[in-house]
């Protein structure tokens, strides 16, 4: 039983496919099925349900937190010898949030740590996903609350939550009018376009594409883009649109007889019940007083356990 062997096992496990694994860890898929099969001597018996789906049997079932340890630990030593002669810090975020949540932190990080080695990732949630569960990153920024069953249970340093508002190009916003329902919203709209910025997308959100007279899934450049010129109205993050609204580029339009959505995501630490080490610890700081720059920080967490200490102290002395 060898290393290669157990990341070969945990890959095919989380694609559920040989080949997919074999395109992740950039093999054959003869070699993965060759590891595959001297594993399975090695552990008496097959892991897979081999078909159109692949599947763990009970053996594999059994076995798989048991290899996951041991490359958890693996990984772990690794990191370590990589920071015994200078710093490294690690970092994934969503892509929505580099620009302005990251970008300002890492700098004014740099600056005074100058020698450390810092590692900036960005990608959807669940590539953030995998990322953790891997060990490759100390921070992480996902959304929230985690549904992700790749990652076990999160207790994250700092919540956000950043208003998503509905907006549009001036002259379209004009021929909307002011104070507009989602019927004269979605009238005078020519497109509708959305983002994957939440694991389950908001409900109301799910009624106005089933209102618009078309529909798109974008990333953020091109439905900027769209909407910027006139050829459709979609959800932006406020941090995103400040200097857009300044200066009249881009205009809201929330609809009167909607909810307002918000878009809420976390800072977690890379080891799951773990404090962060301090350079990581440093920069979640510097995160977290980003954050409350943009007034994106979602500080109801903070106010119940200020309120829950005030208590037990007034309990304490009575």
């Amino acid at each position: 039983m060898d290393i290669d062997q157990l990341r070969s096992f945990d890959r095919i496990v989380r694609d559920g496919s040989f080949t997919k694994a074999a395109a992740r860890l950039n093999v054959t898929q003869a070699t993965i099925s060759m590891r595959m099969r001297t594993l399975e001597q090695h552990v008496g018996g097959p892991l897979f349900v081999r078909g159109r789906k692949v599947e763990l049997t009970e053996r594999g079932t059994a076995f798989l937190p048991y290899a996951r340890r041991v490359l958890s630990t693996l990984i772990e030593s690794e990191e370590a010898m990589r920071v015994m002669d200078r710093g490294r810090v690690a970092i994934g975020t969503l892509r929505s949030l580099v620009a302005p949540l990251v970008t300002t932190p890492v700098a004014e990080f740099l600056a005074e740590h100058p020698h450390v080695e810092l590692d900036i990732e960005e990608g959807r949630h669940r590539e953030i996903a995998e990322w953790l569960h891997d060990r490759r990153i100390d921070l992480g920024v996902i959304a929230w609350p985690n549904l992700d069953p790749l990652l076990d249970p999160l207790e994250p340093l700092a919540l956000f939550r950043e208003r998503a508002h509905l907006v549009a190009a001036p002259e379209l916003a004009r021929a909307i009018g002011p104070s507009p329902t989602l019927q004269r919203i979605f009238e005078i709209a020519p497109r509708f376009v959305t983002h994957l910025w939440w694991q389950v997308t908001p409900e109301p959100i799910l009624a106005m594409q089933k209102m618009a007279r078309g529909t798109s899934l974008m990333t953020l450049e091109p439905s900027r883009a769209l909407i910027e010129r006139g050829l459709a109205i979609g959800h932006l993050l406020a941090p995103q649109i400040a200097a857009d609204r300044e200066f009249g580029r881009l205009v809201v339009i929330d609809p009167v007889d909607a909810p307002p959505i918000d878009r809420r995501s976390a800072l977690v630490a890379g080891r799951p019940g773990e404090p962060p080490r301090p350079l990581a610890a440093d920069l979640a700081a510097r995160l977290v007083a980003r954050a409350r720059t943009l007034g994106i920080l979602d500080t109801a967490r903070e106010d119940a356990r200020e309120a829950d200490e005030d208590g037990a102290g007034e309990d304490a002395s009575a």
